[in-house]
């Protein structure tokens, strides 16, 4: 897969990658199954109009679940979001102070779980190098700017790497062997690319930016986030 089309969303909301258009969710075949295990995913994303306390995340999931559920669109993921589990590789969840990733592995099978590790393996770039990605020059990656970001997993690592003006950065975000094999089980069939801009409303965002000092409430209503030229190779 390679193109240079791509998508922002302004204010919120959630797309996923399908395999053909649809005007509804009524065909739980719709969604693009993404091969993962040993495969790079990357794009080029502009966090520079989310701010504090906000989220742009970009994630796979072991979709369809086992029903339409709640929302209608047969989404499931590891906190049991339309009352549904199913592993869930959260590759970025962002804004401009902070980057960090998330692998949760799920206990069950064939598209049937029973629960799943919510805290699962993770890490945060502010805590590998506070000066690895703010929205100032003095950091390798300026999220004033745009900037490349390519993920990369298999049985023993997952990782976020990122580029911009000729400067690299990259974390493993999960190097538990065990935990990442786990989770490999979930990819030969591929798993579901999503992206979704949250937050504000009371929701607290401590977890993923409050390490980097910044404070107030999300601005959903001002914020946006452009992902675009996705490419997989392996």
């Amino acid at each position: 897969m390679q193109g240079s089309s791509g998508f922002t969303l302004n204010g919120g909301g959630r797309v996923y990658f399908a395999v053909k258009p649809n005007d509804d969710f009524s065909d739980p075949g719709m969604y693009w199954q993404t091969p993962l295990d040993g495969y790079h995913f990357s794009y080029t994303l502009d966090l520079s109009n989310v701010g504090c306390h906000c989220n742009a995340a970009g994630y796979f999931i072991d979709m369809p679940g086992p029903g339409a559920g709640d929302g209608g669109d047969w989404y499931c993921d590891a906190n049991f979001v339309n009352n549904q589990w199913c592993p869930e590789y959260d590759t970025l969840e962002s804004n401009k102070y902070t980057v960090a990733g998330t692998l949760h592995k799920c206990n069950g099978g064939d598209g049937y779980w029973s629960d799943c590790d919510r805290g699962g393996c993770q890490n945060n770039a502010f805590y590998v190098d506070s000066s690895m990605f703010c929205p100032e020059d003095r950091c390798k990656i300026n999220t004033n700017k745009p900037f490349l970001v390519s993920h990369y997993q298999d049985g023993n690592q997952a990782n976020i790497w990122m580029q911009q003006d000729g400067k690299e950065a990259s974390f493993d975000f999960c190097s538990d062997s065990g935990y990442c094999s786990a989770m490999a089980q979930s990819y030969p069939g591929g798993m579901v690319f999503g992206a979704s801009l949250w937050g504000g409303g009371g929701i607290n965002m401590d977890w993923l930016d409050g390490m980097t000092g910044c404070w107030g409430e999300c601005n959903l209503a001002g914020s946006s986030v452009k992902f675009s030229g996705f490419n997989l190779w392996k």
